[in-house]
Formats: structure tokens, sequence, C-alpha cells
């Protein structure tokens, strides 16, 4: 038999293949961080492409700081953080599960989880925990890039969560209840989607008014912009989509699609110095035991704004009465062009169904809005025209 020879060239791509294979075989492994573990030893050993598995109850804050994890996955399931958990200029990492916090007694950090300074992070099926005193958020995201927040339950804190000074922020999916003051803050911040998240059972303080999202701008800053609040849902004793700052204005390039609010409180959507920013399809009800009347989209000394295909409902003292239904949502599938960059690049392994971005359609330049205008007045002829065949209690 004739030898085979190997041309050097071949000898060369034969070694970089096997050494990539070794490093496949190498990448991947589960590492197990427990509350007796020395951490800066587990944490040290993590390698790109490896599992992070956190498991047990931690009474004091984790911490994790000044570290490039280069697409790490973090098992967190099974595990409890008492104390809370800070990421302090931490990339590229993965959390899927995790308790956060605890119902029964403040804990020393004013938010449950912080993510400062960071980016490429994603934190998906947490379970974040206060004990309903008004005090602090389950979640603070500041001055850090791409990241995801999604699936997960948000209960009993002053404000749910809260994104500060941050770019290319992705929040769905996630529900809060039992907030005191606010569901979702979003302040100073540019490219962020807030999508199919749900507020309820909120529990207000006396003389408070909470809103399920809420915006504002800071002095000194510019103004926050490319924001879309898409496919959100607000119920119960609370105001529900606003973005006010009469001092500094909103913001501009603002979104708010496919809302759906049933409320007691009088502001469906509100912004105040809103520009350049678009209001369609959003459903916007009282409740039967509501003081005020219909919620309604509202706009002040904004400039260049599009409103269009809303709806608002006023069922006061309608309950028990035959046939008597709150109206369904609309859901929009209007989104914005730069969605698919916002939010975590790495995403979670162990995500929940469906993946975290949402459906995209390109947002209009403003030169274009006075012919979708045109379009817009004739859905709106239509839906008046449905309006009038529908039940007698609809108020639109």
């Amino acid at each position: 038999m004739t030898p085979i020879r190997l041309r050097p060239t071949m000898m060369a791509s034969l070694a970089v293949m096997a050494l990539a294979s070794a490093t496949t075989a190498a990448a991947g492994q589960v590492i197990t961080l427990t509350p007796i573990s020395n951490q800066k030893t587990v944490l040290a050993s993590v390698r790109p492409g490896d599992t992070l598995r956190i498991t047990g109850s931690f009474a004091n804050t984790v911490v994790l700081s000044n570290r490039d994890f280069g697409n790490v996955q973090v098992d967190a399931s099974t595990a409890t953080f008492q104390g809370g958990l800070m990421l302090n200029n931490v990339h590229n990492l993965a959390f899927s599960g995790g308790t956060y916090g605890r119902s029964d007694m403040d804990i020393r950090p004013w938010h449950t989880v912080q993510v400062q300074f960071s980016s490429n992070i994603s934190l998906d099926q947490g379970r974040f925990l206060g004990n309903f005193d008004n005090r602090g958020s389950g979640l603070l995201v500041v001055k850090s890039n791409q990241v995801t927040v999604s699936s997960s339950q948000f209960i009993g804190h002053g404000t749910g969560l809260g994104v500060r000074t941050s770019t290319n922020v992705l929040v769905t999916r996630n529900s809060i209840t039992g907030s005191a003051a606010d569901g979702i803050n979003v302040v100073d911040s540019q490219r962020v989607i807030v999508s199919s998240n749900s507020c309820s059972a909120f529990t207000p303080g006396t003389g408070s008014h909470p809103d399920c999202i809420q915006l504002w701008s800071l002095n000194g800053r510019p103004l926050q912009s490319d924001i879309a609040i898409l496919n959100n849902s607000a119920i119960g004793n609370m105001q529900a989509f606003v973005s006010f700052d009469p001092r500094t204005g909103s913001g501009e390039r603002l979104i708010f699609a496919g809302n759906f609010a049933a409320i007691t409180y009088t502001h469906g959507v509100s912004c105040t110095r809103c520009n350049d920013s678009i209001f369609i399809d959003n459903i916007l009800t009282n409740l039967p035991d509501a003081r005020w009347g219909a919620p309604s989209v509202r706009l002040t000394e904004g400039l260049r704004n599009l409103v269009a295909n809303n709806q608002s409902f006023d069922v006061r003292g309608l309950a028990g009465q035959p046939g008597f239904e709150l109206p369904s949502p609309i859901r929009s599938s209007f989104a914005p062009a730069w969605a698919g960059s916002v939010g975590s690049q790495i995403g979670s392994l162990f995500a929940s169904n469906g993946d975290d971005t949402v459906s995209v359609s390109s947002v209009p330049e403003p030169a274009t809005w006075l012919m979708l205008g045109f379009g817009f007045v004739a859905v709106g002829r239509q839906l008046r025209q449905r309006q009038r065949l529908g039940p007698k209690w609809v108020s639109a």
C-alpha cells in the first residue's frame, strides 16, 4: 500500500482542526456555586461556553464585578438570593430562574437586583420579591447597554423595575403585582422596548397615583428618545402609560401602540411635550367602580405626533348588567426598525417558550406621517361605523 504523504499545509490544517475539537470538548462544563463555595475560586474557573449552576440560599448580596464572561449561561433555577444580586461592570452573561429578595423583611440594597455599567446581560424567568412596604425596586438597570429582562415576576415592591441612563434595553413578558408606586420606569434612556408586560393588583398609598409604565427625561440631559411601549396591559387601581415632564419635555420618537388599560384613574395614555411620537391601537377603559370617566390618549404641548385608531370606553355602573364585558385588547405589530438590535445579544439557553423579540415593522419618518394619516382617517371612519352598531354602553 502506498503511504499517504501530507503536505505541511495539510498537516497545519489538521492540527488546527484537532485544537478546535479539543477546545469544543473542553467548553460547556457545568460549574456549581453554592453558599459554602469559595466564590472567587469558582468564578475564576468559569470559561466562555460554560454553564454556571447556582444553587442554595444566599443570605448576603451576591456580587459579580469587573468580568467579561464571554457568553456564560447561569442556571439559577434552584437559587435564592435573599440579600439580592449586584452585577457591576459585567458582560456577556445570561441568567435563568432564581428568586431574588424576600417577602418577610427589608434587605439592605435599595434595589433587590442592580445591573450597572454592564452589557449583554439577560435575566429570564426570575422571581423578584418585595415585602409590600413601598420601598425600593425589584430591579434597576443603570448605565448599561443591551440588557434583556423577560418572563419574570415582580411582587410587592415600591417600583417593580427601572431602566435608567441605559441603551438598547428590552423588557418583555414580565408581570408586576402589588406595587405601591410604579410598575416600570424608563428614565434618561435611548432605544428601549417595553412590550407585553402586565401590571395588576397595585396597592397605592393614600394620595398616591401609581403608574403601570412611566417615562421621563432628566434636566441637563438629552431628551429620552426611541422608546417603544407595545402591547402592555394595566388593570386595576392605577394610571396606565404616561410620560410626564413639563420642565424639560418628555421625549421624542416615542411609540405607544397596542396597549390595554382597564383602570380606576384618569390617565390612560398621557404624554407631556412629546415630539415626533406615535399613539395607535390603544384600548383604554375605566372599571365599573371607577370614580372618573373613560381614560383616553392625552397629549400636551407636543409637536408632529400621530394619533390614530385608539378607543376609549366608559363602563361605570354597568357591572352585573346582562351581556356586560370589558373590551378586548388590540395587539399591534407596529414596532421600530431598530428593534432587532435591542436587548442582550446572547440570550438564555433556558429561555421560556417564545423568543425575546418583538414583531418588527418600520416606523415611518416624520415626512411620511401625513400620507399615513389619510389611511388612519379611513380606518377611523370604519371603526366609528362599527361602534354605532355595537353596545350602547361603549363610548369612543
